[in-house]
């Protein structure tokens, strides 16, 4: 099993070294405008992750209830029955880091993450653009590399032991708690990519892929006419 695992494990990066020149492709639309290629292929791609993203984060958000009852529920059997159950307890650990991790690429997309910064609002949708790609190879892109790269390490360890609770009753998932890290990572990488090839296209004049629905467009409604 752990033989399986880890060229399991080689494979995902193996895949990843050669998609990394992909990442280069919002570029590409930028210097080569007149390449269709690159157009079309970062309009599917960005149609694909946004699509993805936001169905990943109208999934997890049930979770959201769930912890909720769940709460609620060891709350009342604690207080009341004086009865506690440490798998119950713990799954409430394991729905709030599913939220945040697997829900966090969606968040981007629809713009809800809390800026650092106090002039994006006022921005043009020109500078806008810029900002955001500027930001995923500045700020980004080299974060989540760093993440991936890093996380290797212990999630391998976890797997090949399958790591579990320190509880002896506890949830025997650990292993997979520690994944939601490298995954974090991947979707938000992703997500970024869409952003800032988006941004590209805009900034290069053509015309913009249609968002998934109730997400508002931060570059503004005037590109759909000047689009190529």
């Amino acid at each position: 099993m752990t033989s399986m695992l880890e060229t399991f494990g080689l494979f995902l990066q193996g895949a990843g070294w050669i998609f990394l020149p992909f990442l280069l492709l919002p570029f590409l639309c930028l210097l080569f405008p007149k390449v269709r290629f690159f157009k079309d292929l970062q309009r599917n791609l960005n149609v694909l992750i946004n699509g993805f993203n936001i169905w990943a984060g109208e999934v997890v958000k049930w979770l959201l209830v769930l912890m909720v009852v769940v709460t609620a529920f060891s709350v009342i059997a604690l207080s009341i029955f004086g009865q506690s159950w440490t798998k119950v307890d713990e799954s409430v650990i394991y729905m709030h880091a599913s939220v945040i991790m697997l829900g966090s690429a969606a968040t981007l997309l629809a713009g809800q993450h809390v800026r650092v910064d106090i002039f994006y609002a006022k921005m043009s949708p020109r500078t806008r653009a810029l900002v955001e790609l500027i930001g995923f190879y500045a700020l980004m892109l080299p974060f989540c590399l760093i993440l991936l790269w890093n996380a290797q390490t212990f999630v391998h360890l976890s797997w090949s032991s399958f790591e579990g609770s320190y509880e002896s009753d506890g949830i025997r998932g650990v292993y997979l708690l520690k994944t939601l890290i490298p995954l974090f990572a991947l979707m938000m990488l992703a997500q970024g990519f869409a952003i800032a090839g988006r941004a590209a296209l805009y900034l290069s004049g053509h015309s913009l892929p249609e968002l998934p629905p109730g997400i508002e467009d931060p570059f503004g409604d005037e590109h759909q006419e000047a689009g190529l």
